[in-house]
């Protein structure tokens, strides 16, 4: 009787991961909502201002194995690949992906299809920039 409830339990659980894990076998276009440069020239910048916002780009995101191609203004990016581990105050798993290419990093939440990307370059502070966005099926 447990035994039968457990494997209906697991069986549910790998219904529910199944499809959000199958979203990025497929390709998918993102968009950024927002992005902001951290590391702006302070040369003419008076001290306490705040990063300007830069224009949104859009991209497109393939999955092969390992690695996620990212596809923006006719430039492939290649990302290794893994799923993000929960941290330690967080009872349930992530259903999230996180990709990282030099100083580049993706985080995608494979539930809801929003990602945040970070470019951190601690030799080129003026490089330094993070986006925020979501991403739908092609």
């Amino acid at each position: 009787m447990i035994a039968d409830r457990v494997a209906l339990a697991g069986a549910l659980l790998l219904l529910n991961i199944a499809p959000s894990a199958a979203q990025l076998r497929r390709p998918l276009t993102c968009t950024e909502a927002a992005s902001v440069g951290l590391g702006l020239d302070t040369a003419g910048v008076p001290e306490g201002a705040k990063p300007q916002p830069r224009k949104a780009r859009t991209f497109s995101l393939v999955s092969s194995g390992g690695l996620l191609t990212v596809i923006s203004a006719g430039r492939s990016d290649y990302y290794e690949c893994q799923p993000a581990s929960p941290r330690l105050n967080e009872r349930s798993p992530r259903n999230a992906l996180k990709c990282q290419n030099g100083v580049y990093f993706l985080l995608i939440d494979l539930n809801t299809l929003n990602f945040v990307e970070a470019q951190l370059n601690p030799e080129d502070l003026t490089e330094v920039k993070v986006s925020s966005g979501s991403c739908r099926g092609l």
